[in-house]
């Protein structure tokens, strides 16, 4: 490894965990900057809905999202816990995944997305 681009392990984290970030947040950021062209600190007014946002890769494209961009971000959690861990890390709005999302979205006022990074099950939620 360059030796420029290596750090410190945080010490909150785990061996496994800091071993798992690299992987996760190169993923997040291709698919939200390259794949979905985002704009970097732009798109304000504009949405995301991210499905299987407790995922590795989505809690981290969930952060990025809230903290580099402008997008008002939604994920799919289920379970109240997961419901608590997106909140935490950012997310505007949860959006149940076993529900339909058509009916939750009318019910906050939303009509439509701009963006959609499903990370799991696409075909379930394509229509």
């Amino acid at each position: 490894m360059d030796e420029r681009i290596a750090g410190h392990k945080p010490t909150a984290l785990t061996a496994v965990q800091a071993a798992a970030l690299p992987l996760t947040s190169i993923t997040a950021w291709e698919l939200l900057f390259d794949r979905l062209a985002v704009a970097e600190n732009g798109v304000a007014g504009k949405s995301i809905l991210i499905i299987g946002a407790a995922s590795g890769v989505g809690s981290i494209l969930i952060q990025l999202a809230c903290k580099l961009t402008k997008l008002q971000v939604f994920a799919t959690p289920s379970r109240p816990e997961t419901q608590q861990w997106v909140s935490e890390l950012g997310a505007h709005a949860g959006i149940d995944h076993k529900k339909p999302f058509s009916q939750q979205f009318a019910a906050l006022g939303i009509w439509h997305v701009d963006y959609v990074a499903s990370l799991t099950h696409s075909d379930d939620y394509y229509q």
